[in-house]
């Protein structure tokens, strides 16, 4: 996977690209959370358009290989 978004991370809007999701959460505002490890990433992607990403990413990572 490779995934560059805009997040937050302790305040601050950053780019930040991801190879590896271990969660995805919904913010109680509808928007993402991404859990890497111990940490959390607040993006304002909706939370389902997340959930159709990255299954959309996942599944062209298989038919890849």
């Amino acid at each position: 996977m490779n995934l560059t978004l805009e997040v937050v991370v302790d305040n601050k809007l950053m780019l930040v690209t991801f190879y590896k999701i271990d969660a995805l959460a919904k913010h109680h505002n509808g928007s993402s959370i991404i859990i890497l490890g111990s940490r959390e990433y607040h993006s304002e992607v909706p939370y389902n358009e997340m959930w159709e990403k990255l299954k959309k990413l996942n599944y062209e990572s298989t038919i890849r290989k």
